[in-house]
């Protein structure tokens, strides 16, 4: 890494995803309206953070890093508010949604910014291994605040928990805004076209990359399902996450120093034999109706393996994206996690309420046979030319 700078960027992302995480978990227990009404609620977050991730990287190229990260988290802040509102106030659902989506612009602005900054403060044969941190603080974080918002719920059982939430962001914010660094490059072309910016070897992994944030989506819907089961308190669900997710977050920080020295590709196909795995023990054991604890304890170190992939597919994106471009490549990071998680989220919803959770894990496994067969032929066309 170039200098100690390079360990700045994680603090805004920490922050970001304790929020997101947090939010999540109230609204599936606060939010008026079934289960197929919460999983759109939770999508429209994502989506629309899919839907801005170009402009937010294009924004991250003209105006620079720090203001664009600057905007995204203050937008957030807003309109975490008027969700408070809509559920303790208004009681509506779709109120909800439109609140909770327009957050999701103010995410794609601080995730794409602060993928830039990272790939900007690392040298090739480190960046691997920050984007492993990277992913490991993104998800981490996001189970922290998952675990936060069980607590919050757990102490409060009401709407005031946002409230709380946000005074909790806004102290986090005052605190870390002075380590907000620009880091943008000073010379070079930024187009307007987001795709010139992104080199062919990366696209093949899409599909790959775009399958694993669908599972993501609907195994953060599984939170809601898993805490109807009798028995299963809100903090219970909230430790699960936590602990799932700080294996695969450490995993990301490993086989992300490990892409450093393997290769990005090679590594990939060190998760992708993991996740492959896991995913058919999961679904095996859930329809059995063995308990979703012990159905995860025993494919965790799949788990653990399938972590390679993201740091793998993010330390490839900005290996060859054009340096004056590289927020505009990471907005395709942003623009897969967010119609993946989005549309997993959906999907989790229906599922569960066809099969139960061993419904979730079925769909987890054709998605992910269906994006490995996309790579394998997208491979052979763009990388034979």
């Amino acid at each position: 890494m170039k200098s100690d700078r390079a360990l700045l960027p994680y603090l805004p992302i920490l922050m970001i995803r304790v929020g997101s995480g947090a939010n999540t978990f109230l609204i599936s227990y606060l939010s008026p309206g079934g289960n197929i009404m919460v999983g759109l609620i939770l999508a429209s977050y994502p989506f629309v953070e899919a839907l801005s991730s170009f402009v937010a990287g294009y924004m991250a190229d003209r105006l620079g890093r720090r203001l664009t990260l600057i905007l995204g988290y203050t937008w957030i802040l807003m309109f975490m508010a008027l969700i408070y509102l809509a559920i303790a106030l208004l009681r509506n659902p779709l109120a909800t949604a439109a609140f909770n989506g327009a957050m999701g612009f103010g995410a794609a602005l601080v995730l794409v910014s602060t993928l830039a900054m990272i790939t900007d403060l690392t040298e090739k044969g480190f960046r691997g291994l920050g984007m492993g941190v990277f992913d490991f603080m993104n998800i981490f974080g996001y189970a922290l605040g998952y675990m936060i918002g069980s607590i919050l719920y757990q102490v409060i059982r009401g709407a005031m928990a946002f409230i709380v939430l946000l005074i909790l962001l806004i102290i986090l914010y005052a605190i870390v805004f002075k380590y907000i660094i620009e880091t943008r490059p000073a010379t070079g072309a930024v187009y307007l076209n987001p795709l010139r910016g992104i080199s062919r070897r990366a696209i093949p992994t899409l599909p790959i990359w775009f399958s694993i944030t669908t599972i993501l989506g609907a195994a953060i819907y599984s939170g809601r399902a898993i805490g109807s089961i009798k028995g299963v308190m809100p903090i219970h669900v909230g430790a699960l996450f936590l602990g799932a997710t700080l294996v695969v977050g450490l995993g990301s920080v490993f086989f992300g120093y490990v892409s450093d020295r393997l290769g990005r590709l090679r590594t990939m196909s060190i998760g992708v034999t993991g996740v492959s795995i896991g995913l058919i023990i999961l679904t095996v054991l859930l329809l059995l109706g063995i308990n979703p604890i012990i159905a995860v304890a025993v494919s965790a170190p799949f788990i653990f393996m399938a972590s390679a992939v993201v740091p793998s597919i993010l330390a490839l994106t900005g290996d060859e994206a054009l340096i004056s471009m590289r927020g505009s490549a990471m907005g395709l990071y942003s623009l897969v996690l967010g119609f993946g998680m989005g549309l997993g989220s959906i999907l989790g919803s229906y599922s569960y309420v066809k099969l139960g959770l061993g419904g979730i894990a079925l769909l987890a496994l054709i998605i992910f046979v269906i994006a490995f067969i996309l790579y394998a032929i997208l491979r052979v066309i763009l990388l034979r030319k």
